[in-house]
């Protein structure tokens, strides 16, 4: 079957039937097969023999730990589907570096549903844009903010929260985690193509942001012009000189309301390594 270019809507939710905009994202298709085993909170084993990674979201294991189960909230989700026949639909690469299909998952049914706007409108996923697949970005973010402004799911809990940069010892226990990260910019110095951040008030030990590339370039050419500005970043926490996010891609990256943006309350959090 040859690749063909669509133009999708994400699947009617409950911001839709308010009458809220809904972002759309070009698809091209990679055929038609059949659900025939979960094996992750995004990741699926189709009956044509391919296995296939939700792309451009973070659904996480379970854990434990929290006294629920998420993972397996995600799981359960996503056997829904099983037996049932899906059309598979990529946005960039169609394989990675284990030549896993990374791809988009639409349930036959009228209309389709998109198991990734499903899992992130849940409270269940986190939008994540990825380098070689963010063409649905836009749509899954917006999912996101209704899901946690609704406080579905993980949102609801301990498991999902946008961390507060005033918080860095916090972000450091969770190094090796995929995270959402909001605060207001203190300091901001531009080195060559990056740009860094600075969360905290001339302390050694903060969080900080560094832009890359296009995600710095989307921010300021004038670096000064970031300091007071409330930034939200998201990506993997690792330790550079303290806990720090680095921004790739623009989707990464945003400058959020100018008028009194409020950082999140801070809360203890606990995910599992990648």
């Amino acid at each position: 079957m040859g690749l063909l270019v669509a133009q999708i809507a994400v699947t009617p939710s409950r911001a839709q039937q308010a009458g809220v905009a809904t972002p759309t994202c070009t698809l091209r298709s990679a055929g038609e097969s059949a659900v025939a085993a979960v094996t992750g909170p995004q990741t699926l084993r189709l009956a044509d023999g391919r296995t296939v990674r939700l792309a451009e979201i973070i659904a996480i294991p379970p854990l434990p730990q929290q006294g629920g189960d998420a993972g397996q909230d995600a799981a359960s989700f996503l056997k829904a589907a099983l037996g049932k026949k899906v059309e598979v639909k990529l946005g960039g690469a169609e394989r990675d570096r284990y030549g896993v299909t990374t791809a988009h998952l639409f349930v036959a049914g009228d209309p389709p549903l998109w198991l990734q706007q499903g899992l992130v409108s849940a409270g269940l996923a986190l939008a994540a844009p990825q380098a070689d697949n963010k063409a649905c970005f836009a749509a899954l973010r917006a999912s996101e903010a209704t899901a946690s402004g609704e406080r579905r799911g993980n949102w609801g809990t301990a498991i999902f929260k946008i961390l507060p940069a005033s918080a860095p010892r916090l972000i450091a226990n969770l190094m090796q985690t995929y995270q959402i990260v909001q605060g207001e910019v203190k300091s901001a110095a531009r080195s060559g193509s990056r740009l860094t951040l600075s969360f905290g008030d001339g302390k050694k030990f903060g969080f900080r942001a560094y832009a890359e590339g296009a995600a710095a370039k989307r921010l300021s050419s004038d670096a000064a012009a970031l300091s007071g500005k409330t930034v939200r970043i998201r990506g993997w926490v690792e330790r550079k000189r303290g806990p720090s996010i680095t921004a790739a891609l623009p989707e990464q990256i945003e400058i959020v309301n100018e008028g009194g943006a409020q950082e999140p309350d801070p809360i203890r959090l606990t995910q599992p390594d990648r």
